[in-house]
């Protein structure tokens, strides 16, 4: 159990919005609109959920066999798509979250491999940018997740001992990330990666409600 806790450290998509589903929806219409295949629901979560824009590319050209410019031009379409997953909804309690560490002192951070604009203007859509201390990416440190550098260079920012932060991942790369780095660590998966296997991470708690858990924390 916590002994202080002094920071709550958040992915991003997937786990304050639900863009892990979005993503999902965009990239088989442009998969099969580029491909004439069908994208593989289960494969696809097992090897892109999580990770990163690079790997996602890797992913879908190996095994969509697309050329680099058959992806540029899906490229161009995910750009043009851009709000659609600004807009996508946050997922449940998260403001309601945001307010009670903020009512309680307690710093909140995001550790994505994503990027800062995507973070930045998503945030902003939502109008919870104002209740975020720090943003470190994976353009901020030398390892992305799942080594666990994102995570201790928040900590490093934020002038707090990681072993006294709550980590909330949806994904395998995360969870690894959030582990490793010595986090208090509580797995929230969503429609897309609940069909992950997380039997090799070491989690405290999974799937609850995010409010009633920290303010339980926060009251002990």
């Amino acid at each position: 159990m916590l002994k202080k806790l002094e920071a709550v450290i958040l992915d991003f998509d997937g786990t304050i919005v639900d863009t892990e589903y979005t993503y999902f929806e965009v990239m088989s219409e442009l998969v099969e609109k580029y491909s004439g295949k069908k994208l593989n629901k289960l494969e696809y979560i097992k090897n892109v959920s999580g990770t990163s824009v690079e790997n996602c590319k890797r992913y879908i050209m190996k095994n969509y066999n697309l050329d680099e410019k058959d992806f540029s031009l899906l490229e161009i379409d995910l750009i043009n798509m851009y709000e659609k997953f600004i807009k996508t909804p946050l997922l449940p309690n998260i403001k309601e979250t945001f307010q009670l560490l903020k009512d309680n002192n307690i710093k909140i951070a995001i550790a994505s491999n994503g990027t800062l604009k995507h973070i930045v203007d998503g945030l902003k859509e939502h109008k919870i940018i104002n209740y975020v201390d720090e943003i470190v990416t994976k353009s901020d440190v030398e390892n992305a997740k799942p080594k666990p550098d994102i995570y201790l260079e928040v900590a490093k920012r934020l002038k707090v001992d990681i072993k006294n932060c709550i980590a909330v991942e949806d994904s395998v790369t995360g969870a690894k990330a959030a582990e490793c780095s010595g986090a208090y660590l509580i797995l929230q998966t969503n429609e897309i990666t609940k069909h992950l296997d997380f039997t090799q991470v070491n989690y405290k708690i999974k799937n609850c409600n995010l409010y009633d858990e920290i303010k339980s924390i926060l009251n002990n």
